[in-house]
């Protein structure tokens, strides 16, 4: 994972392996597959895969967690409604203030209220996510690598 082309947190192995592989984002089929950004397998190539399949499956989970987790975060703290119109070092003090306040409230609170979401919430895309657009949608041999390296660990599960 890189920031400003440098390294945030270097490659490890996964679970029971001993190659390497990033720390990735989760993407949808908008994104082009990238070396830290995992994006599903089009859903052609996945018919006769069951690989593939639970590749998308095990990407799809984790997206809705992080979607949900983010949706909990911007329903209490607007400021995350919206995009952050400021340099990516206060933004990132904004998100980690809200994260904090976030875990304070929970472990204060003996009421699951704070955290709680409708079932028909959860599955409703964050505005400020809808505004994401690629800027370019080639993917490069090594972000197919890392791809299969995921899918093979998933496969195993």
């Amino acid at each position: 994972m890189y920031i400003d082309n440098k390294t945030v947190l270097p490659p490890k192995p996964l679970p029971g392996r001993d190659d390497s592989v990033p720390h990735v984002f989760v993407g949808d089929e908008g994104f082009a597959l990238q070396t830290y950004l995992m994006r599903p397998y089009p859903k052609t190539g996945i018919i006769n895969s069951a690989r593939k399949k639970k590749f998308n499956s095990q990407l799809s989970r984790a997206r809705r967690v992080v979607e949900n987790a983010f949706g909990i975060l911007a329903m209490k703290w607007r400021v995350f409604l919206r995009a952050i119109e400021t340099d990516a070092e206060t933004a990132d003090w904004i998100v980690k203030a809200a994260c904090c306040l976030h875990n304070y409230i929970i472990t204060r609170n003996n009421t699951r209220e704070y955290a709680a979401m409708e079932t028909e919430e959860q599955d409703q895309p964050i505005q400020a996510l809808l505004n994401t657009r690629p800027t370019n949608r080639r993917s490069n041999t090594a972000a197919f690598e890392v791809r299969e390296k995921f899918a093979d660990y998933f496969s195993r599960l």
